[in-house]
């Protein structure tokens, strides 16, 4: 009974969820107007201070924003925090263009300025998802506001999934209770609907992936009227689903998976290149000291040249010379060929991560600290300009890995390498090497602009905390 009342109560957090959401939004972009008007007005040369009408400022244009918020689906649960950028980005788009028609057509279009324009779309990007994300975190601490969902399955899936809502900076779920997954479906269904009607719980989730598609089937028609949301994991493992679009057909009662290579377009291409080339001359720009400082150490600490130009696998199997800081001692591979020969404990390791972990006579002492913060690949931000690399990308192999690579080559080699990538940022030195593929694998199939500024934003919080770094 007590479990009961909980519950009952939990369903409330919806709405209150809801309430929040909607203020939090409203609060973030009032706040972004302000800034905005301030940023405007400090603008040297600009002609008299610009300013926006109250029942615009605090009714008019929140409303509206407030209104594709919620067309977009930002808020919407289960989604990678990069998506839930990328749906802001397009709700703040929505609504600035909307905004523009709006004034012109009510004859208010003296209330517009161009350099206001920009400032806002900005700020209020800014604002509304970090408004979104404190209210995230402030609700996940405190553990409030959770959705309460049965799981049906103790597998793999469920682990997942929970790991997911608890790790991705959304808002997250409460287990309820699972049902464990049994041969007898009667069975299976009879334990469903009793935990149904004990916790009342209106959210469940069936994580069995390899379910035979008759049972569930029958699982979905009897368990479907009993709650108000119900998900299933469909066996789609192995597929890449970042870009996966579905296509309902209503009549047949069918979808139909589509599966988009968005590095094939060109025009992708040519947007990940401009990015590049843009991003990559500021911070070209702002390196510059840390350039010359790191290069000056590497000369004074060991014999050799400042830089290790080695030969990298790239676009289409074509081999370039990746520029990077030397961090290592000139007679590199022979003192590694001793050391694995003195110790073929570490062979296994070797073998394992192709890296040495601890400490690796190979290095340093400058090698040992620019490596930690990854210094060591500053200058290949020149590869990026010479459009040899991109900022975000797979990891640039060695051409004697490229057995070692095996299936995994053919996918990896359609784009160019990145200075950054995925697994940099889940792990770095701590993955191995066939995890490193694997995830390099997902980057290609799934990739999106907005993965590349959200794994470029966490390489930063990863080089800063010298994670995983040897």
């Amino acid at each position: 009974m007590l479990r009961e009342k909980i519950y009952k109560i939990d369903y409330c957090s919806e709405k209150i969820l809801a309430l929040l959401l909607i203020i939090s939004e409203y609060i973030a972009i009032i706040v972004a107007e302000k800034i905005s008007l301030v940023i405007q007005n400090n603008i040297p040369y600009t002609i008299g201070r610009f300013y926006i009408p109250d029942i615009y400022f605090y009714l008019v244009i929140p409303a509206i924003y407030i209104f594709f918020i919620e067309h977009t689906k930002v808020n919407e649960r289960f989604i990678f925090f990069w998506e839930t950028m990328q749906r802001t980005f397009y709700a703040v788009l929505y609504s600035e263009i909307f905004c523009i028609i709006a004034l012109y057509i009510f004859k208010s279009s003296n209330y517009l300025s161009r350099s206001y324009i920009v400032i806002f779309f900005i700020v209020s990007f800014l604002s509304l998802y970090l408004f979104r994300q404190l209210l995230v975190k402030t609700c996940n601490i405190l553990n409030i506001l959770k959705t309460p969902v049965i799981f049906v399955g103790n597998g793999k899936a469920t682990e997942d999934i929970i790991y997911f809502t608890n790790h991705n900076n959304c808002f997250g779920i409460k287990v309820a209770d699972i049902v464990e997954d049994i041969e007898d479906i009667n069975q299976l269904r009879k334990n469903i609907i009793r935990k149904i009607e004990q916790l009342k719980v209106k959210t469940i989730i069936i994580a069995i992936p390899n379910l035979e598609k008759n049972k569930l089937l029958d699982l979905v028609e009897d368990i479907q009227p009993l709650v108000r949301n119900l998900m299933f994991v469909p066996n789609t493992i192995g597929i890449p689903v970042y870009n996966l679009e579905i296509k309902k057909f209503y009549q047949s009662n069918m979808i139909l998976l589509g599966i988009k290579n968005n590095l094939a377009k060109k025009t992708n291409r040519r947007i990940k290149r401009l990015f590049d080339l843009l991003v990559g001359l500021i911070i070209c720009i702002l390196i510059l000291p840390i350039l010359i400082i790191v290069s000056i150490a590497i000369k004074l600490d060991s014999k050799g040249p400042v830089f290790f130009n080695a030969k990298r696998i790239g676009k289409n199997g074509k081999l370039f010379k990746c520029y990077k800081f030397r961090s290592m001692h000139q007679n590199a591979d022979e003192l590694l060929k001793q050391y694995l020969n003195k110790n073929p404990e570490q062979r296994v390791e070797w073998n394992k991560f192709q890296k040495l972990k601890g400490n690796d006579i190979r290095v340093t002492k400058v090698g040992q600290f620019i490596r930690k913060y990854s210094l060591d690949e500053l200058p290949q931000i020149f590869n990026v300009l010479k459009g040899e690399m991109s900022l975000v990308g797979p990891r640039p192999y060695l051409p004697r890995e490229q057995e070692l690579m095996k299936s995994f080559y053919h996918i990896i080699i359609t784009t160019v390498p990145g200075i950054t990538g995925y697994w940099q940022v889940s792990g770095r030195s701590d993955v191995t090497f066939k995890g490193r593929l694997k995830m390099d694998n997902w980057y290609v199939r799934n990739w999106s602009i907005w993965i590349d500024i959200v794994l470029l934003i966490k390489t930063i919080k990863v080089v800063f905390g010298g994670k995983g770094a040897v």
